[in-house]
């Protein structure tokens, strides 16, 4: 098993045990998702990492700022960092599109390495920006799914393509899987 893998399953088991504490929800396209495989026994866990706030007003952050930091609840964001990987922002991206607003992209790796272990994203949206994002979406291949928690970008056949992308009227989010999107604290 690769690196990249077992990082991925100690972050989604990290999420998996921060969402069963806090009683949150992910929306349907959530729900029919899964992660693809356990952490081994010996993956590290964080040790006295405590989510994040659980309250229904979320601080988002601003153009000034935003940060990879700060992006990811403290226990998804330890699990990451104990297995020597580090986040390396950058300019959003995704699809070509430019967002008004404050935005982010944080792939995570190992230092020196050219690929990314484990991918959260996160922008805000103002005004009709979700219509003019879904509109890109779509040129691009992509079908969308609705549920209570907003538009969900249906994966394709591509295994380099969207896993977990959620566009709501305030934001959109990116991360591995959509199990990972209550991961960034913004997007809560």
């Amino acid at each position: 098993m690769n690196r990249g893998r077992t990082v991925l399953g100690v972050a989604v088991l990290s999420v998996m045990v921060m969402l069963s504490g806090c009683g949150s929800e992910v929306g349907a396209a959530g729900e029919s998702a899964s992660p693809s495989e356990a952490p081994p026994a010996t993956s590290p866990t964080p040790s006295e990492a405590s989510p994040g706030p659980t309250s229904d007003t979320v601080e988002r952050p601003t153009l000034e700022d935003i940060s990879c930091d700060t992006m990811l609840d403290p226990l998804v964001d330890a699990a990451l960092r104990a297995t020597d990987l580090t986040p390396a922002p950058k300019p959003w991206t995704q699809f070509g599109f430019e967002p008004s607003g404050a935005a982010i992209e944080c792939p995570w790796g190992y230092e020196g390495g050219n690929h990314s272990a484990a991918y959260f994203a996160w922008s805000a949206q103002s005004d009709d920006e979700a219509e003019q994002f879904l509109k890109v979406v779509e040129e691009n291949g992509y079908a969308t799914s609705e549920d209570e928690a907003g538009t969900w970008i249906v994966p394709s056949d591509d295994p380099n393509g969207v896993e977990g992308m959620l566009i709501t009227d305030e934001w959109i989010a990116f991360a591995p899987t959509p199990e990972l999107i209550p991961a960034i604290v913004w997007a809560r």
